[in-house]
Order: C-alpha cells, then sequence, then structure tokens
C-alpha cells in the first residue's frame, strides 16, 4: 500500500515554509503532489524542486478545489490506492505520514487529531469544538479535529464521499459524508504546531459551514 499512497499538498502562496515542508517530507515519504491554487509567489518554482508532479491552478479557486484537484490526479494517473492530505503551512509532522499510511491499510479513513492544549490558541479550540458538535447535531457522530488538514482517504471512500467543497469548508464535508454514510474511521494522535495565529477557523467561517451542512443533511 505505502508506495501506491499518495500525500496531497494544496497550496497557496506558501512560498515562506514550503520549501522546509518538503524538505522534511522527502526524508519520510517519496510520493507527493503539489497543488498551487494559483499562487502570485514562488511556489510552483519552489514545489518543482522536490516532486514532477506539481499542478497548478491558472487562478485561485479555494483549498478544497486544490485538494480535490490533486486527489483526482493521483488517483487517475498515479493509480493511488489511497490518498493523505497536508498542509503546506509547516504545522503537521511529516513523520506522522508512515502511521497514517499504515492505518490506512486497515480503515477506510484515518483522522490526524491534535491535542487541544497551550500550543492551541483558546479561540481556535472553541471554534474546533463547535465544528464537531454541529457534525454530532446533523449526523449522529461526533468527529474531533474537524478543521486538521491532515487526514488519509482510501480510494473507495475518496470516490465515495463525492466531494463538490472548493474554499475551506471541505474539512467539514469530509467530516459530513463521513458521518453521514456511516464510514468506519480512525483517530491518530498528531503534535500541535502553530505559526501564524491569524489562519485558521473563524466565527464567520461556521455560520457559513452550518448553512452547508443544512444542504449536506438532505442530499446524498
Amino acid at each position: 500500500m505505502s508506495k501506491h499512497t499518495w500525500v496531497i499538498i494544496p497550496a497557496y502562496n506558501e512560498a515562506t515554509y514550503l520549501s522546509q515542508v518538503l524538505t522534511k517530507l522527502n526524508k519520510y515519504w517519496p510520493n507527493v503532489v503539489v497543488v498551487d491554487d494559483g499562487s502570485g509567489d514562488q511556489t510552483t518554482t519552489i514545489a518543482k524542486k522536490f516532486t514532477p508532479h506539481v499542478l497548478k491552478h491558472r487562478v485561485n479557486l479555494g483549498k478544497g478545489a486544490a485538494m480535490r484537484t490533486g486527489a483526482d490526479y493521483a488517483l487517475e494517473h498515479l493509480h493511488a490506492k489511497a490518498i493523505i492530505f497536508f498542509d503546506a503551512d509547516d504545522q503537521h509532522d511529516p513523520a506522522m505520514i508512515k502511521p497514517m499510511a499504515d492505518a490506512l491499510q486497515q480503515h477506510p479513513v484515518v483522522f490526524g487529531v491534535r491535542s487541544f492544549d497551550n500550543q492551541m490558541p483558546l479561540f481556535r479550540i472553541i471554534m474546533n469544538r463547535v465544528a464537531s458538535v454541529l457534525i454530532l447535531l446533523f449526523f449522529g457522530r461526533y468527529i474531533p479535529d474537524i478543521p486538521s488538514g491532515f487526514k488519509g482517504l482510501t480510494r473507495k471512500t475518496y470516490r465515495q464521499l463525492n466531494l463538490k467543497s472548493s474554499h475551506y469548508e471541505i474539512e467539514m464535508e469530509i467530516a459530513a459524508r463521513v458521518a453521514q454514510f456511516k464510514i468506519p474511521f480512525v483517530e491518530i494522535a498528531i503534535p500541535t504546531i502553530y505559526h501564524d495565529y491569524d489562519r485558521g477557523m473563524t466565527l464567520l467561517n461556521i455560520l457559513h459551514m452550518a448553512e452547508k451542512i443544512i444542504s449536506w443533511r438532505f442530499s446524498k
């Protein structure tokens, strides 16, 4: 399975961190696809130094669109049997790729779950909990750390989810569909790493996602 598991990295203006992310990642995992989501910096140039599998949107379409572009490419052109989503902002530990890939050999979905400790801002913890409670209320399953961009899906599961989101609500849609379709999942503990405290889910995002959840609840 390992040689058929591909890491998908959506990136938008990530020149600040991308080189160090890919340098560390290549020590642990060779199969990497980077999707430059219409960046205006050197994201594509940097990515091409580390992997031949670099895709670029001509304009910024959103994180969800970049994730779907990368996943579709890996499944259709690289014959991936599983995919792992991994953020480009150096807030995930590449050493956790192998444990996630190993878990995907036995489970259709693997969620990377951070500790809600003093490394995570209190406001982020609150928004994180709210997201999980919304999924519990509408779909009957509690899924922790939904905003985490570190998660894995098997080929079959990714196709089953039939994701449509183009922006940050993609993380919530994945959780909603996993809950809605009663797909089994496991969690692996990952380190809590924060660099940019102005990134992440906001109250406005939550309100927007609440609207989306209602539509997902009554669609298939």
